[in-house]
């Protein structure tokens, strides 16, 4: 009797073995499959089938929802998503790192999803599948497959976390993210496609990591005995690191013990104090600054005497500095 139940034991272990394997060939396939097509991709079919009259006649009292439902799809902004960034687990579009839109970013990701779950409940029924057909031709099995696709996406949603994804999503590419500049835009958006530091996994969602390469003309040092503030212009290199966790990114006042982010780097800065002055005229000299939230701080060795200099995070020239 024990030898007989080992074996079994032994053979549904193997089993499980075996459908386990199976069940992360599929998730794997299917998030290569989500990675591969784009938000477009699915407004642009389901565009084509609205203004059409035959799918129109067919769904009925439906196609006003439907209409909705495409409307909220084809948001311009993530358009350039494919399925698996619509969950924070692959690169951000450029538009999103630009941060040409940052409030209610998060809604308008799991909007697009609610919705395509909506379009696949009233575009893949049955009694309309004749006239879908006749409407796409050659193109109804890309489109099954772009709405299997991303009703597989949806119904994964709460089994893999993209809960949390969106949310670091939102911490990092959201309204208490930090602005960047048009060269800080570009690297960003290389770094988060082909650096493996920086670029985002299907289950791990977004890194924290973010480069830093800006000219900033709001520092502000002390000098002489009265402590007279004078501004100073710098140029910064490093890195920003943003906080994921769930007691951070808050705002106002607790936002400066709580905030976003926290930076690090190197800066330099001419001889010459002053607002708009090019950090390597005349004798540049370099330091360090490191940054909690918005509040950065930074360190230059000038003529052998140590430069204290303060300022905030701010932008006051959209992409410029």
């Amino acid at each position: 009797m024990n030898a007989r139940m080992a074996v079994h034991a032994l053979a549904a272990l193997l089993a499980a073995g075996a459908l386990g394997a199976q069940e992360r060939t599929a998730d794997a396939r299917l998030l290569a499959r989500a990675d591969s097509i784009t938000v477009g991709a699915y407004c642009d079919l389901a565009q084509r089938l609205l203004r059409d009259g035959t799918v129109l006649n067919a769904l009925a009292d439906d196609s006003s929802a439907v209409r909705v439902s495409a409307a909220v799809v084809c948001n311009p902004l993530l358009q350039s998503s494919t399925l698996i960034a619509l969950t924070g687990g692959a690169s951000a579009p450029m538009a999103a790192i630009a941060r040409t839109k940052t409030n209610g970013l998060r809604e308008v990701q799991e909007g697009i999803l609610k919705a395509m779950g909506e379009l696949y409940a009233d575009l893949r029924r049955r009694d309309i599948d004749s006239a879908v057909c006749m409407v796409l031709g050659n193109d109804h099995a890309a489109f099954v497959r772009i709405t299997e696709t991303a009703q597989g996406i949806s119904s994964g949603l709460a089994r893999d976390g993209a809960i949390a994804r969106l949310a670091n999503y939102e911490r990092k590419l959201g309204p208490t993210s930090a602005r960047l500049n048009g060269a800080e835009v570009l690297l960003n958006y290389a770094a988060q496609r082909w650096v493996k530091g920086f670029r985002p996994t299907p289950l791990g969602g977004p890194k924290p990591w973010e480069l830093i390469t800006s000219y900033a003309p709001g520092y502000v040092t002390f000098v002489g005995g009265d402590l007279t503030p004078v501004p100073v212009s710098v140029a910064e290199f490093g890195f920003r690191y943003y906080l994921f966790g769930k007691r951070f990114g808050r705002t106002g006042l607790t936002g400066l013990l709580l905030p976003s982010y926290l930076s690090a780097g190197v800066v330099t800065a001419s001889d010459a104090n002053g607002a708009l002055v090019w950090p390597w005229r005349g004798r540049e000299q370099s330091g360090a600054f490191f940054g909690w939230g918005t509040i950065k701080f930074a360190w230059i060795d000038r003529d052998g005497r140590g430069s204290f200099l303060v300022t905030r995070q701010f932008q006051a020239i959209p992409f410029v500095f």
